[in-house]
């Protein structure tokens, strides 16, 4: 929680400066990795990084993917394999033994519902919040919804994409989150 307050001040301060930013998101994870699905950092464009994602495996990289992110201005979904016995340049020996997937999302200033807006309503509400965060696994190359919507405690619902039928599709799942408190990953 303390992480994701230093996160969002970080974001207000690079609002008043002018700086663009990506958050970076762990949102999948097969085997092992320092940081649990959920995990978030924030990057700058001039490259400070507020949060991790990993025990400091997968910053370097991230904070490349996330330049990019700020050339293409659309959301991307990166796997890091740190499994790999023969892969040395990423986690090995590190206590990064798994599969990891890192969505990196380009925050748009203008936007009142971008994923940085929402978790700050989430704070304002200062209750036990639920984020839902939407990305494809099969097909990375394309945009990712990314994080689209926070419910609070007391049902308080905001949505990034009112189009779309989230709540009707999600809320048992986030009541199940609510009631034993762990995250989950469901597909849709």
């Amino acid at each position: 929680m303390k992480e994701l307050q230093e996160i969002v001040e970080a974001y207000d301060n690079a609002i008043h400066s002018g700086k663009a930013f990506v958050l970076a998101t762990v949102v999948h994870l097969q085997g092992s990795s320092y940081r649990r699905p959920g995990a978030r950092m924030l990057v700058l464009e001039d490259g400070l990084m507020i949060g991790a994602i990993s025990g400091g495996c997968l910053e370097g990289d991230a904070l490349k993917k996330a330049l990019l992110t700020f050339t293409e201005q659309k959301s991307r979904l990166v796997t890091y394999d740190t499994s790999d016995e023969d892969d040395a340049s990423i986690g090995i020996q590190l206590g990064c033994e798994g599969i990891i997937q890192v969505l990196f999302e380009y925050i748009d200033r203008l936007d009142p519902l971008n994923p940085l807006e929402l978790l700050r309503k989430a704070f304002a509400k200062r209750q036990q919040a639920v984020i839902v965060t939407l990305f494809d696994l099969t097909d990375k190359k394309n945009n990712q919804i990314g994080t689209c919507l926070i419910q609070t405690k007391d049902s308080t619902f905001t949505e990034r994409h009112p189009q779309l039928p989230l709540r009707s599709i999600v809320a048992n799942d986030i009541q199940a989150v609510f009631a034993n408190g762990q995250s989950q990953f469901r597909n849709y």
